[in-house]
């Protein structure tokens, strides 16, 4: 006799939260970069504010990615969206950093 499991994988939220982080520190990155070459390479404290909070917003991203990878009866794409574009944001924010420091 066959036996079947039938499971039903759900979001998780703790996924869903990494992907925003991820996303909104990566397109973070890309606003700041544009108004700093629209400026002609001159930064300002606002845009050193938006490049600390959106790295912060990146390194969570990459942790709750990282928790979510472990939940049993999930969907694993979203949880790994988020935590490839926030792991691609963080190194992207310390090459800024380090050009910046040169």
């Amino acid at each position: 006799m066959l036996k079947y499991k039938f499971s039903v994988n759900t979001l998780s939220k703790r996924g869903i939260l990494s992907a925003v982080c991820g996303l909104l520190s990566f397109f973070s990155l890309i606003g700041a970069m544009y108004i700093v070459l629209r400026d002609g390479g001159a930064s300002n404290e606002r845009l050193g504010a938006i490049g600390f909070v959106s790295s912060l917003f990146s390194v969570t991203g990459v942790i709750l990615g990282i928790q979510s990878l472990d939940e049993e009866d999930t969907l694993k794409l979203i949880p790994w969206i988020g935590m490839i574009s926030s792991f691609l944001a963080m190194i992207s924010w310390g090459v800024v950093v380090y050009i910046g420091m040169g």
